[in-house]
């Protein structure tokens, strides 16, 4: 109460007050619609909820969200401090080069491309050295087949603070490795969750004498693979943090997961996948 009898100013609202409403769309995924007993939200993770305002604040909302000629309201900013407005994040400008290892890489560059990457693609064969000089943010490397040994010398990628992603094939599964961990690192790990198996994975791996079936991907599976490389590699880009929810309470960063692709049924496997310390000497 004041002196001068005059009404003391209310306080800031705790949860409206001093927040500025940076980016005035829902984020991508969310949908503000009227439901049964008023106005409902579904989040970017699916999940579903009443929105306690009147109809009046959610006019003002709406109004503020369609991009109608009108003062953002106050209300706004309880969706922003609740992480539901923002725009789709495009790939950052400083990592847009990415390197594209492959026999096939058609697929890769355009799916890269359309994704806000600049793709260049090394001659075949191409070492480290070669691949440096093209100055790349990223290398993404495609192999038809068990991994190739030669992926073992470009791991002192990782030293140059350049991101190394593989993917390769074993039968009908495709193996996305993660981004950040070296390929000899997720072979040790495999070799050693193979137990009394891993004889049979290393021979798998160099091939020799091998029959095998029809196993090459069609078109449509080489755009199943490319699309997946290329989300992964620009979360990564764009460093976006995993966040658990409904549907994936379990996520795992692609910074630190094999993803195995089941290329008969589209199934996805996610594997933790933890680098191997350095033996003591």
């Amino acid at each position: 109460m004041t002196h001068s009898g005059a009404a003391a100013p209310a306080a800031p609202d705790p949860f409206f007050g001093h927040l500025e409403v940076r980016v005035e769309t829902l984020k991508p995924g969310t949908a503000l619609f009227t439901g049964p007993s008023g106005a409902a939200l579904r989040d970017a993770a699916g999940e579903l909820f009443a929105v306690a305002l009147s109809d009046e604040a959610i006019g003002g909302v709406r109004a503020a969200l369609t991009g109608a000629d009108a003062p953002a309201p106050a209300e706004l900013s309880a969706f922003d401090h609740a992480g539901h407005l923002g725009g789709r994040a495009g790939w950052p400008v400083g990592r847009r080069t990415v390197a594209v290892l492959a026999e096939r890489s058609a697929d890769l560059v355009d799916a890269l491309r359309r994704a806000g990457a600049n793709p260049v693609v090394p001659r075949a064969g191409a070492g480290l050295a070669e691949v440096l000089e093209l100055g790349p943010a990223a290398v993404c490397a495609w192999h038809d087949g068990p991994a190739p040994d030669r992926w073992r010398e470009l791991d002192a990628l990782a030293d140059h603070g350049i991101g190394w992603q593989r993917i390769s094939r074993e039968g009908r599964h495709v193996l996305l490795e993660p981004i950040g961990v070296p390929h000899r690192d997720v072979r040790a790990r495999r070799l050693a969750a193979a137990g009394s198996g891993h004889r049979h994975l290393r021979a798998y791996w160099a091939g020799e004498n091998a029959v095998r079936g029809d196993e090459t991907p069609d078109p449509a599976e080489f755009l199943l693979v490319a699309a997946l490389a290329v989300k992964d590699l620009a979360r990564w880009a764009a460093d976006v943090p995993v966040a658990g929810n409904s549907l994936t309470p379990g996520a795992i960063p692609a910074h630190r997961r094999l993803r195995v692709l089941d290329l008969d049924t589209g199934a996805l496997a996610d594997h933790p996948v933890l680098p191997v310390p350095a033996s003591a000497p």
